[in-house]
């Protein structure tokens, strides 16, 4: 794993920085991160992709392009289509070759930003199709699909300054796929036993993924999501610190309202207006932004 206290980041074959949000355990905050890193760098002025990767769609979901909320009338979402369950070509069409879904390049199926009032960056949505793909991507070309399909973006003429894409908690072939085609992981993780054994399991796995693939993947950052100034967490950061600390800062995120309130209304922390006072969570994202920045000597964007 890469070392280097700057400019560490690993530039992919698509020439783009990219960066896999992962963890094999749920609930971490990993899809918040992403989200909110990804606004965090477009506010910074930098051209962003978000592909959503995992099959529960949260990433899709938290930006308003899932279901709507029948509970609440006034809610933004319902403003909006739900990508999850439309008949045109989707993500999984994209990654696998399959008689039963369409020749599609990564390119139709990204949504602009200039398409939504509220994005702040484009996007590749998940859909109600992918959960087939572990069944379908099932010899060891379909984890390379979605460098294939980034390297194919790239020659249709899309130039971002950055991708980020949102993992499955899991260690399946979707996961791999996204480590692939990033070579960059940020990892998330509450700070509790089970979220340190978990991050165990997925940094064996990077390194299986390395020597099989001949690659190598560096660590970005971890974010240590709903934080509590207690024993339990001060232990689990301890731990990090001697794990990580040398690779790539630790960010801690207290428990916060206004980040859920702003994924339960489809925004990310920077579109969303919270009644309670949002400058930490914005302060923090921006401090990760700049992190990657650094990760691969980048500066922020002039507006």
């Amino acid at each position: 794993m890469s070392e280097a206290p700057h400019g560490w980041g690993v530039v992919p074959s698509t020439g783009i920085p990219t960066i896999a949000f992962g963890n094999q355990k749920g609930g971490t905050g990993k899809t918040t991160a992403t989200i909110n890193s990804a606004a965090a760098l477009a506010v910074r002025g930098h051209d962003v992709l978000a592909i959503d990767m995992d099959p529960q769609a949260d990433l899709t979901k938290g930006l308003g392009l899932g279901p709507g909320d029948d509970t609440d009338p006034s809610n933004p979402k319902n403003d909006l289509p739900n990508r999850l369950v439309t008949d045109d070509a989707n993500l999984l069409d994209v990654l696998v070759d399959n008689p039963r879904t369409h020749d599609t390049n990564l390119s139709e199926i990204v949504i602009e930003a200039s398409e939504y009032e509220h994005l702040n960056y484009d996007l590749v949505p998940s859909h109600k199709d992918m959960g087939l793909a572990r069944d379908w991507m099932d010899d060891a070309s379909a984890r390379l699909a979605l460098q294939t399909a980034l390297d194919g973006l790239v020659e249709d003429g899309y130039d971002y300054d950055y991708i980020v894409i949102d993992c499955p908690p899991d260690l399946s072939v979707l996961t791999d796929a996204a480590f692939i085609a990033a070579q960059n992981v940020f990892l998330a993780a509450q700070t509790q036993a089970t979220s340190r054994d978990a991050l165990d399991d997925l940094w064996d796995q990077l390194e299986s993924i390395e020597d099989n693939q001949q690659i190598e993947i560096a660590i970005v950052g971890l974010l240590a999501n709903m934080y509590r100034e207690d024993g339990q967490s001060r232990k689990f950061l301890e731990a990090f610190d001697e794990s990580f600390a040398a690779m790539a800062p630790i960010f801690k995120l207290p428990m916060r309202v206004a980040i859920q309130r702003a994924w339960d209304n489809g925004r990310d922390i920077f579109e969303w207006e919270d009644a309670n006072d949002q400058h930490v969570e914005r302060d923090l994202f921006l401090e990760i932004a700049d992190t990657m920045e650094r990760a691969f000597d980048k500066t922020q964007v002039e507006a």
